[in-house]
């Protein structure tokens, strides 16, 4: 299914200290389906889950920034779990 990326509410945030990565899980606000992304801040590479396929495909160009950016803005308003871990 297309990310609607415009519909989607961030539920949490976790950064993962040790590899500068961060998983986020949210919903689309249409249809409640749950997404999930894990972003590499030092390659600047944005995952998302595909459950059905059983693998991560990563996201590029716009969909990629506009994620960052919702992610961003979220921080200030969901649950943001740091670990002094990596994320594997």
């Amino acid at each position: 299914c297309p990310i609607k990326l415009d519909e989607l509410r961030i539920d949490h945030i976790v950064d993962f200290t040790k590899d500068n990565t961060t998983f986020a899980a949210a919903r689309e606000n249409g249809n409640n389906h749950l997404r999930i992304f894990l972003v590499n801040h030092d390659s600047g590479t944005v995952y998302t889950r595909n459950g059905r396929a059983d693998s991560w495909e990563e996201l590029a160009g716009g969909a990629r920034d506009a994620l960052i950016t919702c992610i961003t803005a979220a921080r200030a308003n969901c649950p943001v779990y740091r670990i002094n871990g990596n994320h594997s």
